[in-house]
């Protein structure tokens, strides 16, 4: 038997991941049966389970409505995500997926469910355009909301029948959490990866290409992937944490590799992805978890989100903490005074960045690493 080189191997596992992101939804079409999910929020566990590839379809690049049908009634405060998914839905960019499922506790998800709805709703959409399910789980450990909560898995069990794919059972949810918790540790060694040198836009790239893959797959490739990674000697480094909106921007994410150490990164495409499985081996326990899962600014009680917070990033040790917030957020905006407060009150450096563009301009980055970097030299 020939012997594998390690390298190769590691350096082959890094470019499939790399793939991966840059063709985001498109990587797999045509080899597996799949499903779509706009936001974080619902356990892609139980789409594998039901026998399809979850891929994420919120994380095209952005453009603009090119003509589309769509254009006329797509509202300019939209964010960016929704106005260019309903751009690729009304062109009928969707017609391989199974059907296309969106997350309740995602804001921008929930808009583009109602946009995309109504407008099947009016008979305006072409026959290209898969089933749409909208995801609802209450935040909370009660028994009426566990309650509601299976109720709510098992009208998304009957969206499966209905689109073709299997109503899961016992054994595939098991499994399929299995393989969540076999990509969760592989994710774990990721944000240690990252801690140790490897660059924050590198770690979110290699994060991200998992949402258009199975789950084994990408734990597979990720300790492949970073089994020779080479990383950079991070000791003394100023350690970073990110919170806020959705924010893909590799531009940026190079800045903060310039001026620092991720070490916590808690917008919606950071650390908080996949979501929390806890100790569940079947569904009410998945449900439960998820249901308890902080990162979720829909928890009851409110507090508990902005407290999960905190608890990251000073188990992170983080030196300052970045918020950046879309021109359209409409959610962890509404925190930021009393997470400012806190910060302050235990001695932590936290920079609001404000308001930027999906992809911010030279100018914002420049602006931004000046005010960063004054946070930083203030500690000293």
């Amino acid at each position: 038997m020939p012997k594998i080189d390690a390298s190769s191997a590691s350096d082959a596992a890094r470019a499939e991941l790399e793939t991966a992101f840059a063709q985001r939804d498109r990587y797999l079409t045509g080899e597996r049966t799949r499903v779509g999910i706009f936001g974080n929020g619902m356990p892609t566990a139980l789409v594998e389970a039901a026998g399809a590839c979850a891929v994420h379809v919120e994380l095209a690049e952005v453009t603009t409505g090119g003509g589309s049908p769509i254009d006329v009634v797509i509202e300019p405060f939209l964010d960016a995500s929704v106005s260019t998914f309903l751009n690729r839905f009304s062109r009928g960019e969707f017609a391989d997926l199974q059907g296309i499922i969106f997350a309740r506790d995602d804001a921008p998800a929930l808009i583009a469910y109602q946009y995309a709805i109504e407008w099947v709703r009016q008979g305006r959409a072409n026959s290209a355009v898969p089933p749409l399910f909208l995801w609802n789980l209450v935040h909370t450990d009660t028994e009426p909301t566990r309650h509601f909560n299976r109720v709510q898995a098992d009208k998304l069990f009957g969206f499966f029948e209905a689109i073709g794919l299997r109503r899961p059972g016992p054994a595939q949810i098991s499994a399929a959490i299995a393989d969540e918790k076999m990509r969760a540790a592989s994710l774990v060694k990721l944000s240690e990866a990252r801690e140790q040198g490897v660059p924050a836009a590198q770690a979110l790239r290699l994060r991200n290409a998992g949402r258009f893959m199975p789950a084994p797959k990408h734990g597979e490739l990720l300790n492949a992937a970073l089994s020779l990674i080479e990383k950079t000697p991070a000791a003394g480094r100023p350690r970073i944490g990110v919170i806020g909106s959705p924010l893909l921007s590799l531009k940026t994410y190079d800045m903060f590799d310039r001026l620092g150490v991720v070490t916590c990164d808690l917008q919606p495409w950071g650390d908080v992805w996949p979501g929390n499985f806890g100790d569940a081996k079947d569904l009410d326990e998945l449900l439960v978890s998820t249901a308890a899962d902080r990162s979720c600014h829909r928890i009851v009680p409110s507090e508990a989100y902005r407290q999960a917070i905190l608890e990251a990033t000073a188990n992170a040790g983080c030196d300052v903490v970045i918020c950046q917030l879309a021109q359209t957020d409409d959610t962890i905006g509404w925190e930021v005074p009393a997470l400012a407060e806190a910060f302050s009150s235990r001695g932590t450096a936290f920079v609001n960045l404000g308001f930027r563009d999906p992809e911010p301009d030279e100018a914002w980055l420049a602006d931004a690493a000046a005010a960063i970097s004054a946070a930083l030299g203030a500690r000293q």
